[in-house]
């Protein structure tokens, strides 16, 4: 049998629920943080920049976190996949000043930098990009050993604003949509696909079912989790938006980086008088699912 079949396999019902031991903890170390990544009609699932597994998606995810206000990325070099990975020159989280942290900021305000300006990047685009990242669970992962598992997504310019395609909304509107009717977006079950009609290269956002009990009772308390809130917020060391690896972080960086890798997610002590999750998956559909395909 093989490594994959045999993982696969759903687990004895006494060991559904126990997570993972603390003797393969001890023997996988920091493992660094989870991300799902979009590029190119591909959704990667990756840890510690590590590509885990593939799928084309829709992806269905409860949003359990996100930066306040969309941040802004700058890189002085043309993107080329030849060259080393390396942190941006600039950046900013609150989309309006400088990161403390950034190495090279070209202005002491966003709005007056000379990469700011339309035309400054390729074409009439901003060399400075706008940038905003989540914090989501994966629908699959309810009622298996991954229950509580917390992944970061990065949403670059494209996915963030512009146009609607039917019921699916770019992600500032998808937010404004929920608030201005009432709802909120961790109440719901969104389901993120690619937008053909950009090539693949973004992705949209729609809502699908509203969440449970049993869900609510695992998405509120990692919401809260400090590791959660930290995942959303970019540091040099975690500002690069599509997952690359980076080169060695600072000693400060290095602690912040394994608080966020270490914290496991907390089970639930029993599942007593709690709905049922929606969609009860076995952990052979969610391997499959994230099969390293092409």
């Amino acid at each position: 049998m093989s490594n994959l079949a045999l993982v696969s396999q759903d687990l004895p019902d006494f060991l559904q629920n126990t997570g993972i031991s603390d003797l393969t903890k001890t023997l996988v170390g920091k493992t660094g943080v989870k991300r799902i990544v979009p590029k190119n009609g591909i959704f990667s699932k990756t840890v510690g920049g590590e590509v885990m597994g593939k799928t084309g998606g829709p992806l269905k995810v409860v949003i359990v976190h996100a930066s306040p206000a969309v941040g802004r990325i700058f890189y002085a070099k043309a993107w080329s996949p030849d060259a080393e990975p390396a942190a941006p020159d600039c950046f900013s989280n609150d989309g309006r000043t400088p990161d403390k942290g950034a190495q090279s900021p070209a202005a002491d305000r966003c709005d007056s930098c000379p990469n700011n300006i339309k035309g400054s990047g390729m074409g009439i685009s901003k060399a400075c990009r706008y940038s905003r990242r989540l914090a989501v669970m994966l629908l699959d992962d309810f009622g298996t050993p991954l229950e509580g598992s917390v992944y970061q997504m990065n949403l670059a310019s494209k996915t963030l604003f512009g146009d609607n395609v039917g019921d699916r909304f770019t992600f500032e509107n998808y937010a404004k949509y929920l608030a201005n009717n009432g709802k909120s977006v961790d109440w719901f079950i969104t389901e993120i696909s690619f937008n053909a009609d950009n090539d693949n290269q973004s992705v949209l956002f729609e809502a699908v079912g509203h969440i449970n009990k049993t869900i609510y009772e695992v998405s509120l308390p990692a919401s809260q989790r400090d590791e959660v809130k930290k995942m959303v917020v970019m540091t040099p060391y975690q500002a690069d938006v599509s997952g690359r690896a980076l080169p060695a972080p600072t000693k400060e960086d290095k602690e912040e980086f394994e608080t966020v890798a270490v914290t496991e997610p907390k089970k639930r002590e029993s599942k007593k008088a709690v709905d049922a999750p929606a969609v009860k998956q076995s952990l052979d559909s969610v391997v499959k699912a994230w099969s390293d395909e092409d």
